[in-house]
């Protein structure tokens, strides 16, 4: 039985998963959000023959890890570090880019989580702290979940960093994703001394 991302399955959606042989066993995770909830699930599925016996008839897998707190943004941030360990132990499924991919499915699914009532275009950009040029990053006009996307994963990558730095107007990273998921058009939030901006 396969099971698609982006589809529910026993109640959750399915954010990002893969499979692969290792051994001469199939060997597979994933990675799922209950979206009434905000609870996050890591999932082991059964070793197996093929691609398609990772779930029984059922729908059934082997193991899972269950994130739900309070706190949406801190179940999806150990959900993913989870993610990514269970990865590494199903053998093959792990590869140097699996951490990227998982965060782009994420980033993807939180992006569509709110339609934009009408079709928009807008750029997503970053700008930094710097002492004499701010690094900063920024899209061309894009549809609007596409450009909530990479706003998205500018956040990502922008506050993966130990460093907090506190500035009057700033927001915590679970509100700047809040912002940004809600977002229908043009916004711009502080965060950690950076500025992330949706703009026309």
């Amino acid at each position: 039985m396969r099971i698609k991302s982006a589809e529910k399955h026993q109640g959750w959606t399915v954010v990002h998963q893969a499979r692969s042989k290792w051994r001469n066993l199939f060997e597979g995770v994933w990675l799922g959000v209950e979206e009434s909830s905000g609870h996050w699930i890591v999932g082991r599925q059964h070793n197996g023959q093929s691609m398609d016996d990772g779930f029984d008839e059922d729908g059934g897998w082997d193991s899972s890890r269950l994130f739900r707190d309070g706190n949406e943004y801190l179940n999806m941030r150990r959900a993913l570090a989870a993610y990514d360990e269970e990865a590494q132990n199903a053998g093959a499924v792990w590869t140097s880019i699996w951490s990227q991919r998982a965060h782009e499915a994420v980033a993807r699914h939180l992006a569509h989580r709110v339609p934009f009532p009408e079709p928009v275009k807008l750029s997503a950009g970053w700008i930094g702290r710097g002492p004499n040029h701010s690094p900063m990053g920024s899209t061309v006009l894009l549809d609007g979940p596409e450009a909530k996307y990479e706003l998205i994963r500018y956040l990502q990558g922008q506050t993966r960093f130990d460093e907090v730095v506190a500035e009057a107007g700033s927001v915590s990273e679970q509100e700047a994703y809040q912002t940004i998921i809600t977002s229908t058009g043009p916004v711009l939030v502080a965060c950690r001394g950076m500025h992330f901006y949706l703009s026309k």
